[in-house]
């Protein structure tokens, strides 16, 4: 199929028919599953989702205006899918966003609030009192808040939804914001429907064949939104979900559910395939059957040849081959994919020289040697799009042995940024000076063409250049990582010292390696980075675990990370700085705070409620105090957790260490329910005699 021929093959003119043909063709077909983080399941056939949508739909128009836009603020769960759909019954703008985290405020969705000026919130009931709106900002706290929960679904309706063209806005994506703020991509139902017939094809989805796919992906990221939610509805097929916070506990559940199912298709970014291997063991492996697993894609910039490698190996024993490896690159602002695709033998790695990489040109070598790189190759481009490498500053076009900017044009591509004309004129209608050919949209990230297909090198903005040499960020971080193993993900970036582009490194250290000596991690780090890029670091800092600003999809915030360390805002563990470079004024390091271990946990169930409850209270104090780099006599039982900057990754680590200790079930996001050490272990120590009762 080839460039204009897809167009042809798009059987719908927007969302709303794909819906109500899927639901006429397989009424009492399950289209979505989620099980919440106990194991209860809510499935809901194609007919009973399109009665839903309508439901929505029919209460929507009577509040609001077509083309306003209406906000989705939800838990995981289904209500989310049909309020997506009611508003595109309505004919109104659905703005997925970002569920806040509850007592305190919210900067992103604020963002996304002042930019696009919604009508209306549509959310859940249980979130009403976990969020507090009292606590948001005026602009987010005066808005309408609607539980459609609550809205009774009707027996039978003669509403029709509103009609709506090819050119009609569907909904707004907001970008995840890894290089500037959130930006409301405007994506029309033609461009939604364009893409979903690139990824059927892409995947080798074959409408007759009943697809099963298991995700945990957020919805409102366009990755969650499009690959886990719309796809299986494009091509009939039922969607089992989980929420990310139950991922980010148990990634096993993810793939038992792969096993249960017999799914076909399931992805994730680099982070969750190696969050996979990292917390589950050969026993966990050992009973899971992976043998109908045919498409995992994997997005991220770039793709981690060595992540491929890890999960493979680890799960071939259950059945996972290699081969069903599916890299991908793709962007809000292209609706989701571009590139993407298998091979035989699994992805295609690409050794090209170092040196050469630095000056943006590609030389490809035919054994890995010590000034080799491995690199993914993300796949030919999808039917009905074109893609070319452009030298960004020129603007002409690259020959096939350079790194350029990657350009994108088809109607996958969107109408562009919400409110941003200006930027919409430099990023969505680019062309090409050598023969004027457009319109194009800039990415933003450089790579290159080879042998048909796609190489993601990394982001323009975030290229290094440290005395005329180009570092790409992501080759330095991934060498720090594997400089030692208590090095966890990080950012590389550059920073002015005495008139001079200098190199930064910011790092994680691994939850389990707490007691893990910072010297030799730093001293490892700098090794590395010196032997293997010739650069010496200005700056290694290492910051407490969850704390490095990453965006929703888990990219790293290099520029934002950059500010932090500028502006001494990082939970900072550890920092060594290169004298030699000058950065006197640097912080000084802060004293590091061991954590106890809970040994007297083991005894909770000979305790009475308040001996334990007060074990609990001064163990979750201190445990908090070391987390959150602070002296734990500057923390009170009463302190609120939003004041110390717990996210939802530690949280979730705090409901799995308490959980594996009690012999528990906790909600994930307990620390929320409970916002200060003293409800927590009120709560805790009530559900352990709960427990000795039962």
């Amino acid at each position: 199929m080839h460039g204009n021929s897809i167009e042809s093959a798009l059987k719908f003119t927007n969302l709303a028919e794909m819906l109500q043909t899927r639901a006429s063709q397989y009424p009492a077909r399950e289209a979505f599953v989620f099980e919440d983080d106990e194991g209860n399941q809510e499935s809901w056939t194609y007919a009973e989702l399109e009665a839903r949508s309508r439901t929505l739909g029919s209460w929507l128009v009577r509040r609001v205006n077509l083309g306003d836009r209406v906000l989705l603020v939800y838990p995981p769960g289904l209500e989310f899918i049909a309020a997506f759909l009611g508003c595109i019954y309505a004919g109104v703008l659905p703005v997925p966003a970002t569920y806040p985290k509850p007592r305190r405020p919210s900067p992103r969705l604020d963002s996304i609030v002042e930019d696009c000026q919604p009508s209306l919130v549509l959310t859940h009931s249980s979130s009403l009192g976990g969020i507090c709106l009292e606590q948001q900002s005026p602009a987010i706290s005066e808005l309408s808040w609607e539980p459609t929960d609550l809205i009774p679904s009707a027996e039978k309706s003669s509403f029709e939804a509103v009609s709506r063209s090819a050119e009609d806005l569907a909904f707004l994506q907001y970008t995840s914001g890894s290089t500037s703020d959130p930006r409301g991509v405007m994506v029309s139902h033609g461009n939604i429907l364009h893409n979903l017939t690139a990824i059927r094809s892409g995947f080798a989805l074959e409408e007759n064949v009943h697809q099963q796919g298991v995700f945990w992906l957020p919805a409102y990221h366009d990755m969650g939104l499009i690959g886990s939610i719309l796809t299986p509805m494009f091509v009939g097929g039922t969607s089992t979900l989980i929420a990310p916070a139950t991922f980010l506990r148990r990634p096993h559940r993810w793939l038992e559910l792969m096993s249960e199912k017999q799914a076909a298709i399931s992805g994730s970014p680099n982070f969750g395939y190696e969050l996979a291997v990292r917390k589950t063991t050969e026993a966990d492996r050992a009973v899971l059957d992976l043998s109908h697993w045919r498409l995992a894609f994997c997005g991220a910039e770039p793709i981690n040849p060595s992540t491929l490698d890890e999960f493979a190996s680890a799960f071939e024993p259950a059945g996972f081959r290699r081969s069903a490896f599916f890299p991908c690159y793709g962007m809000a602002e292209t609706t989701l994919l571009v590139t993407g695709g298998q091979h035989p033998d699994g992805p295609r790695i690409l050794h090209v020289d170092r040196n050469a990489k630095r000056e943006h040109r590609v030389v490809s070598l035919a054994e890995r040697n010590g000034n080799s790189q491995a690199l993914v190759g993300c796949g030919p481009i999808c039917e009905g799009l074109t893609c070319r490498i452009v030298d960004p500053v020129s603007l002409m076009s690259c020959d096939e042995n350079q790194v350029g900017e990657i350009w994108v044009r088809g109607g996958s591509v969107a109408r562009g940024y919400w409110n941003q004309d200006l930027t919409n004129d430099a990023t969505f209608r680019a062309r090409l000076a050598d023969n004027g050919e457009g319109e194009y949209l800039r990415t933003g990230d450089l790579g290159f063409n080879y042998e048909g297909e796609l190489y993601v090198t990394g982001r323009l903005k975030d290229v290094i250049i440290v005395r005329g040499r180009n570092h790409y960020p992501q080759d330095l971080e991934r060498t720090a990582q594997q400089s030692h193993e208590a090095v966890d993900m990080g950012a590389a970036f550059a920073v002015e010292v005495n008139r001079q582009e200098q190199l930064v490194l910011v790092f994680q250290w691994r939850r389990e390696f707490r007691n893990s000596d910072h010297e030799a991690m730093m001293h490892a780090i700098r090794t590395a980075i010196v032997e293997e890029h010739e650069i010496d670091p200005h700056a290694i800092v290492l910051i407490r675990p969850a704390s490095l600003p990453i965006t929703s999809s888990g990219k790293v915030q290099r520029q934002k990370c950059r500010e932090q360390f500028l502006n001494n805002e990082l939970a900072i563990t550890a920092q060594w700085t290169n004298r030699l470079c000058g950065g006197d004024d640097l912080p000084a390091e802060p004293s590091l705070e061991r954590s106890a271990s809970p040994d007297f946990l083991s005894n909770a169930a000979n305790m009475s409620s308040e001996q334990l409850q007060s074990q609990l209270q001064d163990w979750l104090v201190v445990w908090l105090a070391n987390r959150t780099n602070i002296q734990p006599g500057s923390m009170q039982p009463e302190t609120p957790f939003a004041e110390l900057g717990i996210d939802s990754l530690t949280a979730v680590e705090v409901s799995q260490e308490l959980d594996q200790v009690l012999g528990l079930q906790s909600p994930p996001m307990v620390i929320w329910s409970c916002p200060s050490p003293k409800e927590l272990a009120e709560y805790l120590a009530g559900e352990l005699q709960a427990c000795k009762v039962r």
